[in-house]
């Protein structure tokens, strides 16, 4: 049965402060807008592109305008939360007047990055403070000044907790990631959305732009996917590496082209091998001949 993904839209800024019951979102979804979560009880599931959460009281969540996620919890349970959206350019603006990267752990992420920042005691106390001053300012009557103040405050709530994530970010260094490790092996592993449509857009992608220098780290970042699930997902699907994949793409559009005429050194050169002899090497490896004799076979057979 195929999961349900979806584009939701909102408005530009958006907010919510209370509890749902028996809350589960019936698929992923993804918006244009970057997100902040906190939870106020626990027992809720955080699905976020190849993660899953299991949530505690206290826990904040990133989540950028590119990651499909969904949320659920258990039935008959309530679960208090505060949610912020807003666009990226509220972010992207007052960087420049501020010379301050506010979007760094929505952008510029850390390696492997843990989308939850757990909070508690004075620092719990410090952000719920922060979300409701947001919440006064967005309900001020004076709506000309409250728009500004509006603004102000979620850059104040930005500032605090990239602070406090980039505290969490030095402890885990200094514990030589011991921590951070931990953290990655009690995420579930789980295909959130439905890896085989991605890897068929990954192989209409690669077909598409075989003559480019692919590389792993260029197509996980074009697809947004963390590199070790990327590689996962597509051998489980295909039986190939990635990388394999490619190199059979690349010798598929070098038969292509050496069928037409093109000479050996003009096929290395419009699919970007790094030389003559790579190409060479690589065409003989996956063929059995040189790209030279396949050439000469072809133009035999035609004739």
């Amino acid at each position: 049965m195929k999961e349900r993904v979806f584009f939701e839209e909102f408005d530009s800024l958006y907010y919510f402060h209370g509890s749902s019951e028996n809350w589960a979102m019936q698929g992923f979804h993804f918006h244009n807008q970057y997100e902040i979560i906190l939870f106020l009880t626990d027992g809720a599931l955080m699905e976020i592109g190849n993660r899953t959460y299991h949530v505690k009281a206290g826990d904040l969540f990133f989540i950028n305008n590119k990651e499909y996620h969904r949320t659920s919890g258990p039935e008959g349970k309530n679960h208090n939360r505060y949610v912020l959206m807003f666009e990226p350019e509220l972010l992207t603006q007052m960087a420049e007047a501020f010379h301050y990267d506010f979007a760094m752990f929505f952008e510029e992420r850390p390696d492997p990055f843990i989308h939850r920042l757990h909070l508690a005691g004075e620092k719990l106390e410090k952000v719920e403070k922060l979300f409701g001053k947001i919440e006064r300012n967005m309900n001020s009557e004076n709506r000309k000044e409250s728009s500004v103040r509006v603004k102000l405050s979620i850059l104040e709530l930005i500032t605090a907790v990239n602070e406090m994530y980039q505290f969490f970010i030095e402890e885990e260094k200094n514990k030589h990631f011991v921590g951070w490790e931990e953290e990655r092996r009690r995420q579930e592993f789980k295909d959130p959305i439905l890896y085989r449509e991605r890897i068929e857009q990954l192989k209409k992608y690669i077909a598409a732009h075989a003559e480019e220098r692919l590389d792993l780290d260029e197509i996980s970042r074009r697809f947004y996917m963390n590199r070790y699930y990327l590689s996962h997902y597509f051998k489980k699907e295909t039986g190939f590496t990635l990388m394999q994949y490619v190199a059979n793409q690349k010798i598929i559009a070098a038969k292509a082209l050496l069928k037409e005429g093109h000479s050996v050194t003009d096929v290395a050169l419009r699919l970007s091998y790094n030389s003559d002899s790579h190409f060479i090497a690589v065409f003989k490896k996956l063929t059995g001949i040189t790209p030279k004799k396949y050439a000469q076979f072809q133009k035999s057979n035609n004739e």
